[in-house]
């Protein structure tokens, strides 16, 4: 099975080609939580799901061409309440109840997919990507969608087929719901123009921005269990493959700098200068330069205080005022992708 960097490095148009559902398990795997997944039995339900949806649809075509008028003249919208009605009434698809409360913590099973194909049911960040996910296998022109909810943003999804007018698709209550654009610039969605064209909300999702938004949910689950080298890489890979999402961009930034003074007390006086160059980028070009050495800088650090030998050898006699021999006072990193080499300067003690 490929990982998600297999995919992040991915063109487009081949990203596109993937199947939704096994871009969004490879961004779960290897995180805490997330050791039960059976990558067999979610890929192969989700067969099992489609196969169902389908012949449920053809049964049911007939109620339609007979009164049209009951489901506004529109086929598309006839094919998702199938879709829906299947899926929540035949195969169990639910929202996990004890999710419902706002204040409840979210674990990977509630940001990926396999929290409802083998859990107790799904989230709003999950649902929409198994509508899509099945929706998909019968050809149909589903999307996700975003829109701007404060504490946590809203997922839903999206049939956007080009010529016909898009209609969005809410189904993580029972049933389902199609409320207009503006129904997300409204109470608890309240977003200002600004927001909502730097965080590209209400949009349709590119491939990449799919990529991108199930990395977040990654970055979030690092975040939950303080592991920021993790995070920020997601964070930084999230505003790579989606660089109109300025949100994206300055999360990625304010995490860096989160990181940075989480270190700053475990360094000791005279801790030495770092120096990055990049061989190799780690990060598409569409991420800033300087973003990419600022996280690989700070990696850098992390390593360095948490290596046994440097802090005997350097780090501990430098925090009780000694100058030990031959101490460090410059770093030279020169990165290639996920690999770095470096060299220390250093200067005897007289």
């Amino acid at each position: 099975m490929l990982t998600w960097l297999d995919y992040a490095w991915m063109p487009e148009e081949k990203l596109a080609a993937q199947p939704i559902e096994a871009v969004n398990l490879a961004s779960a795997r290897g995180l805490p939580g997330a050791e039960s997944i059976d990558f067999g039995y979610c890929l192969s339900r989700i067969d099992y799901m489609a196969e169902c949806v389908r012949a449920y649809t053809e049964r049911a075509l007939p109620q339609f061409r007979r009164k049209r008028w009951d489901f506004d003249n529109s086929e598309p919208y006839f094919r998702v309440l199938c879709l829906v009605t299947a899926l929540q009434r035949d195969l169990g698809v639910k929202y996990n109840p004890a999710k419902i409360p706002e204040d409840v913590p979210f674990d990977s099973a509630d940001s990926f997919i396999h929290g409802i194909l083998q859990g107790p049911g799904g989230t709003c960040a999950t649902m929409p990507v198994l509508y899509a996910a099945v929706g998909r296998r019968l050809g149909y022109p589903l999307k996700l969608a975003s829109a701007y909810g404060g504490k946590a943003d809203h997922l839903f999804a999206r049939w956007d087929e080009p010529g016909r007018e898009p209609f969005n698709i809410e189904a993580t209550a029972q049933g389902l719901r199609c409320p207009p654009d503006d129904h997300y610039r409204t109470g608890r969605y309240v977003t200002p123009p600004e927001v909502e064209s730097a965080g590209c909300f209400l949009q349709s999702l590119r491939p990449n921005q799919e990529l991108a938004l199930f990395l977040v949910q990654r970055a979030h689950t690092w975040q939950d269990h303080s592991r920021l080298v993790e995070a920020v890489d997601c964070w930084c890979w999230a505003a790579a493959l989606a660089p109109a999402n300025f949100i994206y961009l300055n999360t990625a930034k304010l995490k860096m700098n989160e990181w940075r003074r989480q270190l700053n007390p475990r360094k000791p006086p005279g801790f030495p200068e770092i120096f990055v160059t990049t061989r190799q980028r780690r990060y598409p070009g569409t991420l800033p330069i300087e973003l990419e050495v600022d996280a690989i800088g700070t990696e850098i650090v992390e390593h360095l205080l948490s290596e046994p030998r440097f802090n005997d050898s350097w780090w501990e006699p430098m925090r009780r005022g000694e100058r030990p021999a031959q101490a460090p006072v410059s770093m030279e990193v020169h990165s290639t992708l996920y690999h770095c080499d470096y060299s220390f300067r250093l200067i005897p003690t007289c």
